[in-house]
């Protein structure tokens, strides 16, 4: 299975629509946080609801082999950043796939198995490549230090 990690935000969560398809068009499985729904989810305080989410996360990071980060750039959210060090952790294929052409952070370069600069059209064309054993070729560091 592979996770589908990045913003959940409105305006992220259409490219990442277009990424799961193609995976699954490829015949992966694929789980999206953003798509996750709790049942009766207003039923619920915050708190429960968040510990429901972030037990349903840490399942599907623990049965997945495969982590694809789709990252915005150095500045990325804490889900995410938190999704890839503890899959990176873990053991798990991390991909991280930046849509800019900008230095990244050190943790963010070291922390996954691939590392790329790309942009959305050349991602969803390629990902099938990119993530196939051996396939991938990591770009070059260019890092800050944060």
């Amino acid at each position: 299975m592979i996770y589908l990690a990045g913003s959940c935000s409105s305006e992220h969560r259409t490219f990442m629509r277009k990424i799961a398809g193609k995976l699954r068009e490829l015949g992966e499985t694929v789980y999206c946080p953003f798509e996750l729904k709790i049942e009766n989810a207003w039923d619920y305080s915050q708190e429960d609801w968040a510990k429901m989410v972030f037990d349903s996360d840490i399942k599907a990071l623990d049965g997945s082999d495969t982590v694809i980060v789709i990252s915005p750039g150095r500045i990325s959210s804490a889900g995410t950043n938190w999704e890839q060090g503890y899959s990176y952790a873990k053991g798990k294929r991390v991909f991280v796939f930046q849509i800019t052409e900008e230095s990244t952070s050190l943790m963010t370069f070291c922390g996954c198995t691939v590392f790329r600069n790309t942009t959305e059209k050349e991602l969803v064309d390629n990902i099938g490549d990119y993530i196939k054993p051996g396939a991938a070729v990591p770009d070059k560091c260019r890092t800050t230090l944060t």
